[in-house]
């Protein structure tokens, strides 16, 4: 639900772990997006074009993660990256 013009989350539960692949993959699909895109686990919050930094929190199977978006086109970059995690 948008808190604000443009600004968008999204809780998700990890279908797998958050190693190089899945890592990889939202770093490039995030890519492909203006809005500034994060995730949150825990107490951390990453740049989520940033594989080693996605990598650096990690997270698991079954573990809740939080992406956050502001920009333009939040709504369906939260929509593609929540995809590419499963949720």
């Amino acid at each position: 639900m948008p808190s604000k013009a443009g600004a968008d989350e999204r809780t998700i539960v990890l279908t797998e772990d958050l190693h190089a692949r899945p890592a990889s993959a939202l770093a490039q699909t995030a890519a492909a997006f203006t809005s500034a895109v994060t995730l949150s686990y825990g107490s951390r919050t990453v740049d989520v074009r940033s594989v080693l930094s996605l990598m650096s929190l990690g997270a698991t199977s079954g573990q809740t993660v939080t992406l956050s978006a502001t920009g333009d086109d939040a709504a369906e970059a939260l929509t593609a990256l929540a995809s590419v995690l499963g949720g």
